[in-house]
């Protein structure tokens, strides 16, 4: 548990006995309770690497083992390891969803209710119950492929599909960061390892969640941003079911961001979740 209190805010209604609390589900993937609110980002349970011409198709067990209910869910952007399992869940739980064009549109060619969605593009403020909402416009991390390193193609899926989902169609679709507000607790969550770094001026979260990335030099975003935690995720593997754990050689790749954010600054708290590990803000 953490020394933070949320506390009433105009935006959000968290008082100051309601704690926030935040389970790792593995890649990017988050549950946060809040008051009566549940809050899903990037859920993604099925741990399985889409194939480009086949239908893809959801581990409704596996997600179900994990996820017992949903009343919002956020994509930060639109690869199967982010939004793969988020037409599942919002048809399931009725829950709101909120994402890009590409995710909006994966939704609905999936069945989700056109009530349920939202499109963001960046820069929207969204208000809810229990707490607030940024998002912010942002780009995808560098991969490494065959030795080489490249920025992956930001296709779009611009209309729903009169067929089914295959694997080709998860698209990025644009990245996008969320800055929470729970109180007068914030959190910034980050998908991919990558940022605008104009558009981080004047967040500064307590709580940053950021996705390991080798191929990014983080020291310019962590001085703008001065969170004073960093929780690090997507350093797993993502093919891999949770119940396999995780080996030395993964881990290591979060305690090499953890050693690039305490060469910026010693005093940010660095946290490297287990799969399902909750995390109290209180």
């Amino acid at each position: 548990a953490f020394g933070f209190q949320p506390a009433e805010s105009q935006t959000g209604s968290a008082s100051p006995t309601q704690h926030v609390t935040l389970k790792w589900l593995g890649t990017a993937g988050w549950d946060i309770q809040i008051g009566q609110s549940k809050i899903l980002i990037d859920p993604f349970l099925t741990r399985q690497q889409p194939v480009g011409s086949e239908e893809w198709k959801t581990d409704e067990q596996a997600v179900l083992n994990v996820i017992s209910g949903a009343d919002y869910i956020f994509a930060g952007h639109s690869h199967a390891d982010h939004v793969g399992d988020i037409p599942f869940i919002a048809k399931r739980f009725g829950a709101k969803v909120i994402g890009s064009r590409t995710t909006v549109n994966l939704s609905l060619t999936a069945g989700v209710d056109k009530a349920q969605l939202t499109t963001i593009s960046g820069g929207e403020k969204l208000d809810f119950k229990d707490f607030s909402v940024q998002v912010i416009k942002s780009q995808h991390g560098i991969l490494t492929r065959d030795g080489q390193k490249r920025q992956p193609r930001s296709a779009e899926i611009t209309h729903p599909l009169s067929g089914p989902i295959l694997g080709k169609h998860f698209v990025e679709g644009g990245s996008y960061l969320y800055y929470f507000t729970f109180g007068k607790l914030s959190l910034l969550h980050q998908s991919t390892g990558n940022f605008v770094e104009e558009n981080l001026q004047g967040l500064e979260p307590e709580i940053a969640i950021l996705a390991e990335n080798g191929n990014y030099d983080w020291t310019e975003a962590l001085k703008i941003l001065r969170p004073k935690t960093v929780v690090v995720h997507h350093y797993d593997d993502w093919r891999v079911p949770l119940s396999s754990g995780m080996t030395a050689a993964v881990r290591r790749r979060a305690q090499r961001l953890e050693k690039d954010v305490k060469s910026v600054d010693r005093n940010i708290k660095v946290i490297i979740p287990e799969f399902l590990q909750t995390i109290t803000l209180e």
